[in-house]
C-alpha cells in the first residue's frame, strides 16, 4: 500500500505540473503571438484533470505523512519542520493555481469574447505560472529532504 500511495503521489505531481509546464511553455507563448482562444480552450479542458491530480497529491500526501514513523522520531529528525514548510508552500501554490484557473483564465476568456486585448490577462497568467513552478521546485526539494530525514 505504501508503494502504491507513493506512486500515485508522484503521478499526481507529474500530471499537475506537467500540464502546467505545457500550458505555460507551449500554449501561452503561442497565445501571445497568435489567437489566445487555443490557450483558453486548453486550460479549460485541462482544469478537471489538473485539479483531480492535485486532489490525489493531497490525499496520498496525507497518507504518506502517516507513514513517517513515530512522532518523537519525526520531531528529532527535523522532518516535522520540513513537513510544515512544505505544507505551507503547497497551500500557497494551490491558492495561486486557483487564482490562475478560476479568476485569470475566465478573465482572459471574457476579454476575448468582448474583443478586448488579451495581453493583461496573459501576463497575469504567466506570472502566476512562474510562481507555481518556482514553488513546485522548492516543494519537491523539501519532499526529498523529508524522505531522507
Amino acid at each position: 500500500m505504501r508503494l502504491a500511495a507513493l506512486w500515485l503521489h508522484l503521478l499526481g505531481i507529474v500530471v499537475w505540473l506537467g500540464g502546467l509546464v505545457y500550458q505555460s511553455h507551449v500554449l501561452l507563448p503561442l497565445a501571445r503571438v497568435g489567437d489566445a482562444r487555443a490557450f483558453v480552450e486548453g486550460a479549460r479542458r485541462a482544469r478537471p484533470l489538473a485539479w483531480a491530480a492535485l486532489l490525489s497529491v493531497g490525499l496520498t500526501g496525507a497518507y504518506n505523512v502517516t507513514q513517517l514513523g513515530p512522532l518523537d522520531r519525526v520531531m528529532e529528525s527535523g522532518a516535522a519542520l520540513l513537513l510544515a514548510g512544505k505544507l505551507i508552500l503547497v497551500l500557497v501554490a494551490v491558492a495561486i493555481a486557483g487564482q490562475r484557473d478560476f479568476a485569470q483564465v475566465p478573465r482572459l476568456r471574457r476579454a476575448l469574447l468582448a474583443g478586448e486585448a488579451p495581453g493583461p490577462a496573459l501576463a497575469a497568467i504567466a506570472w502566476l505560472d512562474r510562481a507555481v513552478l518556482l514553488l513546485a521546485v522548492v516543494i519537491v526539494y523539501l519532499g526529498l529532504r523529508i524522505s531522507r530525514a
